[in-house]
């Protein structure tokens, strides 16, 4: 297989949540900025996303109610992305540990589905910018690259009782990336998307959200800070950001020959597996992304 040279990248969610009657529920960082004292180091100009830490190789900052992680810089292998996901997590999980909402102590969830209790937030929702963000869907565009008619929109969500994590994945180092996005996140359902069927843990979540954020051919096209072109894979959750490094690597070669599929205009295993793909993961059919993934392996 020919060796691309592609660079690496992810932006996860993640939440912090109290425990109540063996439940938890999702804590804002705005939530906190408003009952627990937690402070922003930096923030656009439209708070929307507020950074609340930042290091070296990462920072993690605020999206709607969850914490979004920020890998600052395009790496080469699952091994550094697997390293910087365990530093960032120990260090949000210790940084949390600083904190209290009423009387309970935060957790870390990393888990793709948490819930909400609107009644905490919906008091402050017109007259905090911050916390408004929680309670509406597609207030960032993307586009999806089998729904041809899919639009973006914001929706209120004030009445949803569940939020989702993604698990967004980052990739650079192919040129027609600029001109064919959606093509490319075709290969990339196929691969990436199909492995995250199989390996997900949390398979009931994934079905749950694979309704409203995990579609198949979500993406956004991209242009990084060094001027090269790419694609952000919104379709997987962040259940993948609790691989063992062993797993993770599986995930990532998937995009390496996802990737390599792409660059070799291989359209006979698009136009044979795209769609068996689109129902594997909107209904979370792990045998049915196994047979797939055997089948392009024999392919390839």
């Amino acid at each position: 297989m020919e060796n691309l040279n592609l660079k690496f990248g992810a932006d996860p969610e993640v939440f912090s949540t109290v425990l109540i009657d063996n439940k938890h529920f999702v804590v804002s960082p705005a939530l906190l900025e408003k009952d627990s004292g937690l402070y922003f180091l930096d923030q656009d100009m439209y708070e929307k996303h507020p950074i609340y830490i930042d290091e070296d190789n990462y920072s993690w900052m605020m999206d709607g109610v969850a914490w979004e992680l920020t890998i600052k810089r395009p790496l080469n292998s699952a091994s550094e992305i697997h390293n910087i996901l365990t530093e960032s997590l120990v260090r949000l999980d210790s940084f949390l540990s600083g904190y209290s909402w009423q009387g309970h102590q935060l957790n870390l969830f990393t888990k793709p589905v948490v819930s909400i209790n609107p009644e905490w937030y919906l008091p402050y929702v017109n007259e905090n910018l911050k916390m408004y963000q929680g309670f509406i869907f597609g207030c960032d565009e993307d586009y999806d690259a089998v729904e041809s008619n899919y639009k973006c929109k914001n929706r209120d969500v004030s009445k949803v009782l569940v939020r989702y994590g993604g698990g967004h994945i980052h990739i650079s180092g192919i040129e027609e990336f600029e001109e064919f996005p959606r093509q490319a996140i075709w290969f990339l359902s196929m691969t990436i998307g199909n492995f995250c069927v199989i390996n997900s843990p949390y398979p009931e979540l994934e079905l749950l959200r694979s309704k409203e954020y995990g579609k198949p051919g979500r993406f956004r096209p991209q242009r990084y800070r060094n001027g090269e072109v790419g694609v952000e894979y919104r379709s997987p959750s962040n259940s993948w950001i609790s691989f063992s490094e062993e797993k993770m690597e599986e995930l990532f070669d998937w995009a390496k020959i996802g990737c390599f599929l792409f660059k070799n205009k291989r359209t006979d295993l698009s136009d044979k597996f795209l769609n068996e793909t689109c129902q594997a993961i909107i209904h979370q059919d792990a045998s049915k992304s196994s047979e797939i993934l055997n089948e392009i392996k024999r392919s390839a």
